[in-house]
C-alpha cells in the first residue's frame, strides 16, 4: 500500500523533531558551568589580590606599631598576657562549693535536719546524714531531691527509727558539674 500524497509532502518538507530534554540539559549545564567559571575567575583575579593587599596593609601597620613600642615593653606585655590566659584557664577549672550551700538551703525540707554534710568535689558527690520527724517528711525530702535537675543520682540507705521517734537516714547525692560553677564569677 502506497502512502498518500499529502503524507509524502509533509515528510519531505521538514525533518521531524523528536521531543527530548537532552538539548535543554546541555544548555542548562553549560550555563551553570560558565557562571561558575566567571565566579571562579572573579575570585582568583579580583578578590584574592584584594585580600592579599588587605593582609599586607595590616602587616605593615602591625610592623609600624611594633616599632613604636620598645622591645622590653613588648616582652612585658606578652608575659602579662600569658599570665592572664593561664589565670583564666585555672579559674575556669576551679570548683566552687559556695553554690552548693545555697542550693541545699533552698531544697531542705522544714521537718528534716541534718547532722553531717560531706562533699567530694572529685566525683561531685554530697553525703548527708540527718533526721526526719516522720517517714512522710523523709519521703517528701527525697522527692524534692529527686525532682531537682541538679541531682544526677541519689543513693538512699541505712534508715531506721531512733528511740526519740525520729527517722535517721544516710543519703548520697551525685550532682551535675554546673552545680559547682560560680554563679557570678
Amino acid at each position: 500500500m502506497a502512502l498518500p500524497q499529502k503524507v509524502i509532502e509533509q515528510l519531505g518538507r521538514a525533518p521531524v523533531k523528536t521531543p527530548g530534554w537532552s538539548g535543554q540539559l546541555l544548555m542548562f549545564s553549560s550555563t551553570i558551568f560558565f557562571i561558575s567559571l566567571v565566579v571562579y575567575l572573579g575570585l582568583i583575579f579580583g578578590y584574592r589580590p584584594y585580600l592579599n593587599a588587605q593582609v599586607k596593609r595590616l602587616n605593615d601597620r602591625i610592623q609600624s606599631l611594633s616599632q613604636q613600642i620598645p622591645l622590653e615593653d613588648q616582652k612585658r606585655i606578652i608575659n602579662f598576657y600569658a599570665q592572664l590566659v593561664n589565670l583564666r584557664a585555672i579559674l575556669n577549672g576551679h570548683i566552687f562549693t559556695t553554690p552548693i550551700f545555697g542550693w541545699f538551703e533552698k531544697n531542705a525540707h522544714f521537718n528534716v535536719y541534718y547532722t553531717h554534710l560531706g562533699l567530694n568535689t572529685q566525683n561531685r558527690q554530697v553525703t548527708l546524714t540527718g533526721f526526719a520527724k516522720s517517714v512522710n517528711d523523709l519521703a517528701e525530702q527525697l522527692k524534692i531531691f529527686d525532682d531537682d535537675p541538679g541531682v544526677v543520682q541519689m543513693n538512699f540507705g541505712n534508715s531506721n527509727i531512733g528511740q526519740d521517734g525520729f527517722w535517721q537516714f544516710n543519703l548520697a547525692l551525685t550532682l551535675t558539674p554546673e552545680m559547682f560553677k560560680a554563679v557570678n564569677p
